[in-house]
C-alpha cells in the first residue's frame, strides 16, 4: 500500500466524486452490514465512514498513507487513526466486530498478508466486509488491464488492475464467504461480499 504519494492523494480528493458515482449505493449497502467495534483499512479520504449506521459502536480507522492522514484529521479528527500498513496492523488480536476495506486490496504490497491480518484482529464470529476491484474474466479485457496495469500502477498510488483477489479470499482463513461481482465493468468488475471468523 503507498505511504507517501502526495500526487495520488490530491487526484483521489479531486476525483472521489466519479468514484462514488460508479460504485457509492455499492458501498453503502456493504457498509450497511457493520455493527460493533468497526475498522476501516486503507480508510483514504473517509468515504467509508458516512455509511456505517447506527448499529456501529466505535470506529477506528488505519492509514499508512501521510497524506490521506492529514486529510482524515481535518475531517474525522474525533476518531482514533493508525498509521500502520494493512501488512503490519498495530492492532491487538481480536479487537473488533467489523473489518472493512474498499478499493483497497489492489493496492496493498501483499494481499493474503492482509487478510491474515484482518483475520487476526477480528473477534471470533466477526466480519470482514469488502469491496475491490479485480482481473477481469474474459481474455480481451484481461488483456487490456495486464497492458495497462504498469503505467496505471505508477499513477494511481500503487494500484494493480489485475489482481485475482477473490481467489485470494477464497483461500484465506475465513470459512464462510460470500462473494458477488456486482459490477461487471469492462476495465474494472467490482466484487462484494462478506466473510466470517470462525
Amino acid at each position: 500500500m503507498c505511504v507517501n504519494h502526495p500526487r495520488f492523494t490530491r487526484f483521489y480528493v479531486w476525483g472521489q466524486r466519479y468514484v462514488e458515482q460508479a460504485v457509492g449505493e455499492i458501498r453503502e449497502k456493504q457498509n450497511s452490514k457493520a455493527y460493533g467495534r468497526t475498522l476501516i483499512v486503507g480508510a483514504g479520504t473517509g468515504l467509508d465512514i458516512s455509511t456505517l449506521g447506527s448499529k456501529v459502536s466505535e470506529i477506528t480507522l488505519l492509514e499508512p498513507d501521510a497524506h490521506m492522514r492529514t486529510y482524515l484529521k481535518q475531517t474525522y479528527d474525533s476518531l482514533p487513526l493508525i498509521p500502520s500498513t494493512a501488512e503490519n496492523m498495530d492492532v491487538g488480536d481480536g479487537q473488533f466486530d467489523t473489518v472493512i476495506t474498499s478499493l483497497v486490496l489492489c493496492s496493498v504490497t501483499n494481499v493474503r498478508q492482509v487478510l491474515s491480518e484482518i483475520y487476526r484482529v477480528l473477534k471470533p464470529g466477526g466480519q470482514y466486509l469488502f469491496m475491490e476491484h479485480v482481473q477481469h474474466n474474459e481474455a480481451v479485457s484481461r488483456m487490456v488491464q495486464n497492458s495497462l496495469n504498469p503505467v496505471w500502477q505508477h499513477i494511481a498510488g500503487g494500484c494493480q488492475l489485475n489482481r485475482k483477489i477473490a481467489d485470494d479470499i477464497n483461500a484465506s482463513a475465513f470459512t464462510t464467504i460470500e462473494c458477488s461481482l456486482v459490477k461487471p465493468h469492462f476495465l474494472i468488475p467490482i466484487i462484494a461480499g462478506q466473510a466470517i471468523r470462525i
